[in-house]
């Protein structure tokens, strides 16, 4: 009898060690997630701080003046950063073109949304806001890399300006003014903008954006009104 009253307390003790070792258990695991997420946050951290400073970099001297050796001296990260996140500056220089159009599609939309301005000349506004911006500056630096043959970001740009001609089409279909083909439209448009944009970085003190922009809106203006034959309009 004496030996079996000993042995329920060392039952007992057991089944009570199994919700302990549970909860220990879910505490580790707890533990685990947590650390896991704080590197997950470092590592994207490091990532973004690593495109801002090439975007800089690129906005003001192109992709040539964006060395990794400058990179890493502008981030304060570790050259071996670049090629652990990106693989090689080529691949960096992607991430920043990326990046780069995202943002500017990112002000595209918003412009849009709170524009007061309608149709087409909504959308002009809407780029020439952005294009105010200084980081819009890198549009212009890198794009006459991106048309070179061979180009490392050239496919990555072409993919960006048809994401961009998406989105002035997409918009062109949304307006009440009629247009026949949103598609050839928005090629047009996005050449128009680019096309002051870049003379107005080539030669600001001759080429007044503001009023080249204007002009721009007024061509389409006219362009969009419905057309009349002896006062009356065509049907």
């Amino acid at each position: 009898m004496s030996a079996v009253r000993r042995s329920r307390p060392r039952r007992a003790r057991r089944r009570h060690r199994v919700p302990e070792l549970a909860a220990l258990e879910n505490e580790r695991r707890q533990e685990h997630r947590m650390a896991s997420t704080r590197k997950q946050e470092i590592s994207e951290e490091t990532r973004r701080r690593l495109v801002k400073a090439a975007a800089e970099l690129a906005a003001e001297g192109g992709s040539t003046a964006m060395s990794v050796q400058a990179v890493a001296e502008r981030s304060g990260i570790s050259r071996g950063s670049v090629a652990w996140h990106f693989g090689s500056k080529d691949g960096l220089l992607r991430a920043v073109v990326e990046d780069a159009f995202r943002w500017g599609m990112e002000k595209l939309r918003a412009e849009l949304a709170s524009s007061s301005a309608t149709g087409i000349e909504a959308l002009i506004e809407a780029n020439f806001v952005l294009m105010s911006y200084p980081e819009a500056r890198i549009f212009s630096t890198i794009l006459i890399e991106a048309v070179i043959p061979g180009s490392t970001i050239r496919e990555t740009y072409a993919e960006q300006y048809v994401a961009m001609r998406t989105l002035y089409a997409d918009y062109l279909r949304s307006i009440d003014t009629p247009v026949t083909n949103p598609e050839l439209v928005a090629v047009t448009l996005l050449a128009g903008t680019l096309g002051i944009n870049l003379q107005h970085r080539l030669d600001p003190d001759n080429v007044d954006r503001r009023s080249a922009v204007t002009e721009l809106e007024s061509i389409y203006a006219r362009a969009m009104a419905p057309t009349t034959t002896s006062g009356h309009e065509n049907p």
